[in-house]
């Protein structure tokens, strides 16, 4: 049994995957990984991503879908997640296009608890997932606190990419700590923030700013349940990428 139970979030590949699905989940399965997270279905059914899954030996621990998807037609939703037989589904993003206040945010809270209900009743966990911007303030409140504080734990649990968190300069340990046992997955991204005024970049793992000595178990404690590896850019070859970041896990996995 793995300490940190990796995965790939297929994001990180999609210019493989968008190209030949079937070619890129071999070349995932080659690259070091036996589980992943899917973000989108490459215009395949849930039925035939699902085969393709199998045939390279891939098993799906998540799902990334819109927050329309979730939100409007759960059903559906439901469905492709039973077809997938993936127990979470993850809200990939939510912005400021449809919240550009707060009123709006607490609105959205609301729907995504509702819809949480309805997938928990399934057998089904819903998730969010943060990016930097969760962790700008309305008044003495982050976003990413108005969220949670009103939804119910039980319908709505959260997705901790430790990457953006740390690139919002947010406390991820103190997010673990007030958030546990309410965080099954977390995205093990790395990134090096550069000179004020420019982005920052998003690398491999082990060679930018996150200390994952401590961050990996302090996860695992908090009651993390899978370490999915995501890149969402890459300098070199996507899947050399996602090569690296796998050996990388399978380090922090030996006995």
């Amino acid at each position: 049994m793995m300490s940190y139970p990796y995965a790939l979030q297929l994001y990180s590949v999609r210019d493989y995957l968008e190209e030949n699905t079937a070619e890129g989940l071999d070349l995932v399965k080659e690259a070091g990984y036996s589980y992943v997270e899917t973000a989108g279905d490459y215009h395949l059914t849930a039925f035939k991503l699902r085969n393709l899954l199998d045939a390279s030996g891939l098993v799906p621990v998540g799902m990334h879908v819109s927050y329309e998807q979730a939100v409007c037609h759960p059903d559906q939703i439901i469905e492709q997640a039973h077809t997938l037989m993936t127990p979470h589904v993850v809200i990939a993003w939510l912005g400021a296009e449809r919240c550009p206040d707060r009123e709006a945010w607490l609105e959205a809270a609301e729907s995504m608890d509702d819809a949480g209900a309805l997938l928990e009743k399934e057998g089904l966990t819903l998730c969010y997932h943060n990016h930097a911007h969760e962790f700008k303030h309305f008044g003495d409140e982050t976003i990413f606190d108005l969220i949670f504080n009103n939804s119910d734990p039980d319908n709505l649990k959260i997705e901790l990419d430790m990457g953006w968190a740390s690139i919002a300069n947010a406390d991820i340990y103190a997010i673990l700590n007030r958030h546990r046992n309410r965080i099954p997955l977390v995205h093990v991204k790395d990134c090096i923030l550069p000179d004020a005024g420019k982005p920052a970049v998003i690398t491999e793992l082990g060679r930018g700013m996150l200390n994952w000595q401590s961050l990996l178990p302090a996860a695992r404690d908090a009651g993390t349940r899978w370490f999915i590896v995501e890149q969402d850019d890459a300098e070199v070859n996507t899947m050399e990428s996602a090569g690296a970041n796998a050996r990388f896990m399978r380090h922090f996995n030996q006995p």
